[in-house]
């Protein structure tokens, strides 16, 4: 496809366990493959693309009003680490931002999605989509539970060959894919792989279905990382309060009330920082997908936070303005407040 010259290309690499789809180049089924393949896509962001919006095609994609894919290449294991690090000449060498996405994604929509945040923040790290086999379906709820449990393996494998590789990641890991993320970490802590872990500069959970206990027991194994978690909750998210009567659980990690004296207790103790993000509008209705919106506008973010009682862990987003941050920055950005 043709590149247009007035729109913005991003390029993303892609780490995958799903299988291929031999139907197209660069298709991908749901289901689970024993390979985990690698490729660079460059995707073409339209020139009147509006921030937190995918621009999806209706039919043919077109470049000049739509998201697009305009480049794409098979990369090898190392090849990929070696990309990873980024231009030598770039202040965020060997930095990379890591999209784990959640329940009820394609591979397309996971690479649209990641596409967006990385136009709309305009960071410089390289961004790295893991790409785990959901079915994208709704009703896909309990088999995306076990396709998110055979990716623990090969998530870490991606963590520690790029640990190995001398890039340092930080991790945002939306909905069912914050437990696949805090999994693969937690495996890696038990393996004695600390060089990996040390690797992590920090890890963003949005909108994480986990279980509030079984946060807790994973975190209690799980080596700590240079900086404190960051839960981005939604207390009125629909979709979690769904999975809370699905899976019969009393709490989970991105519903958190931080007016809840015990979600306080909880941030201090297994050192995290949960940021209220309900004031930012939804983009579907379910309040499941504000992250996505995290990446507006950067710049602004200093004056977007504040800490209603100081040293708990506990913060607000205020909305005044949209204040919003880019996603792979997010978590350094409010602890430096």
């Amino acid at each position: 496809m043709t590149p247009v010259a007035t729109a913005t290309a991003v390029s993303i690499l892609v780490a995958t366990d799903r299988v291929p789809d031999h139907s197209g180049a660069g298709a991908y089924t749901a289901g689970r493959g024993d390979t985990l393949r690698y490729a660079e896509v460059t995707v073409s962001i339209p020139p009147g693309h509006r921030p937190s919006k995918i621009e999806w095609p209706t039919s043919k994609p077109d470049p000049r009003t739509t998201f697009a894919v305009v480049a794409r290449r098979e990369l090898t294991a190392p090849e990929f680490v070696v990309l990873a690090r980024g231009s030598a000449k770039s202040p965020a060498y060997g930095h990379a931002g890591i999209f784990v996405h959640g329940y009820n994604y394609s591979h397309q929509e996971a690479l649209f999605r990641l596409a967006q945040m990385t136009a709309d923040s305009k960071v410089g790290e390289r961004a790295i989509l893991f790409d785990w086999p959901s079915q994208a379906e709704v009703t896909g709820y309990v088999a995306d539970k076990d396709s998110a449990a055979f990716a623990r393996d090969d998530l870490a494998t991606v963590l520690s060959n790029l640990s190995v590789g001398g890039v340092r990641s930080t991790i945002l890991a939306h909905s069912m894919g914050a437990w696949l993320a805090v999994e693969s970490v937690r495996q890696l802590s038990l393996t004695g792989n600390t060089k990996a872990v040390r690797s992590i500069d920090q890890m963003v959970l949005a909108a994480p279905d986990i279980d509030i206990d079984l946060l807790r027991k994973q975190l209690s194994v799980t080596g700590k990382l240079s900086k404190p978690i960051v839960v981005l909750a939604s207390k009125d998210d629909l979709a979690l309060a769904l999975s809370k009567r699905l899976a019969g659980s009393a709490a989970t990690a991105g519903s958190l009330d931080i007016d809840d004296p015990r979600t306080r207790e909880l941030a201090v103790k297994e050192n995290i920082e949960v940021v209220d993000i309900s004031s930012i509008p939804s983009l579907n209705g379910t309040n499941h997908d504000r992250f996505a919106s995290l990446a507006a506008i950067y710049p602004q973010l200093r004056q977007g936070f504040s800490n209603p009682v100081a040293g708990t862990g506990a913060l607000v987003l205020n909305g005044v303005g949209g204040a919003i941050s880019a996603p792979f920055r997010l978590g350094g950005a409010i602890l430096a407040q």
